[in-house]
């Protein structure tokens, strides 16, 4: 059961992440011509990349790398689809053995860094974003990438530092502003950071999910500081523009629990254990809710599912 908790945690983590390293999830070339597989492979591979069929890919590239171990194609190829498929671990095992013979190219790299990130390799993949920095200069993508990884380390200061010179270059990036915010507060300069918050706010106004998490990072601020009223109104836009925005419903939830609303409180924390059904905090807020409310039957329950999550 932790080991499915921290699984959660880290799939959170991981939706915080900028668009541009999610997207680079997809954006990487397999080469399928480069491989030089019989012709029967070739076109069954093609297929499975086409259907999406990502298992059926793993398996012809399993077997091309393992009859050719030092190939870097094969081996770049297979450690793609084995990130395609979910198999994080097993992808960067891959990439750095074809890394190992020849260098990897940047889209390759990027998505090195990002299966790191995604088995809570932080270190591993901040190594190999300062690579593809030093090797293929400092992409906007790429900075903002590894000031994610900064922050997610506890380096604010040095995310903070990233962030800003990044934003002289593209002063219009929300993404890049909402993360600077995360870096200020995590030095403890509120002020800065709620204003950071806002700046991405004004440019992802538009912007459906991605403008859902400044406001949720604002309305989380906003809770800390006991600003609850202004806390309420920034949360409950971020649900409203991303309704399967699990942290958000969250902090709305204890948010109106503490202002009194507990209908309000129930309706967004049982939304939230919708969306993160191993998310301990939710179970034990949702217990006080309907002890307030007297859903005592409803309360036992709640604790029970959290009790069982604690084991």
């Amino acid at each position: 059961m932790r080991f499915l908790l921290i699984q959660a945690a880290l799939a959170a983590i991981f939706a915080q992440l900028s668009p541009q390293l999610r997207a680079g999830e997809s954006a990487v070339p397999l080469r399928v011509e480069e491989l030089e597989l019989p012709s029967a492979s070739t076109a069954a591979l093609r297929a499975a990349i086409a259907a999406g069929e990502w298992a059926s890919a793993e398996g012809i590239l399993f077997d091309a790398a393992s009859s050719n171990p030092g190939s870097p194609s094969a081996l770049r190829a297979l450690g793609i689809a084995h990130y395609q498929a979910g198999r994080y671990f097993l992808a960067g095992a891959a990439l750095k053995k074809a890394d190992a013979l020849v260098p990897l190219d940047p889209e390759a790299r990027f998505l090195l860094a990002a299966a790191f990130i995604r088995v809570d390799r932080r270190h591993w993949a901040r190594a190999e974003l300062e690579t593809l920095v030093a090797k293929h200069g400092a992409s906007a993508s790429h900075q903002l990438a590894l000031a994610r990884v900064h922050y997610d380390q506890g380096q604010f200061a040095a995310a903070l530092s990233r962030l800003d010179r990044l934003l002289e270059a593209a002063p219009d990036w929300a993404a890049a502003h909402d993360l600077r915010g995360q870096s200020l507060e995590g030095l403890g300069r509120n002020e800065a950071a709620a204003a950071a918050y806002k700046k991405s706010i004004a440019l992802s106004h538009e912007k459906v999910p991605a403008a859902a998490w400044p406001r949720y990072h604002l309305g989380s601020l906003l809770h800390d500081e006991g600003r609850l009223e202004a806390a309420e109104a920034a949360l409950a836009t971020a649900v409203s523009l991303d309704r399967e925005h699990a942290p958000a419903q969250r902090e709305l939830g204890v948010v109106y629990l503490k202002a009194g609303k507990f209908k309000l409180a129930a309706k967004a924390l049982e939304r939230a254990a919708e969306l993160s059904p191993l998310d301990a905090a939710v179970q034990y807020s949702l217990v006080a809710a309907y002890r307030r409310l007297d859903e005592q039957g409803l309360a036992k329950a709640a604790l029970e599912r959290f009790r069982q999550i604690t084991e």
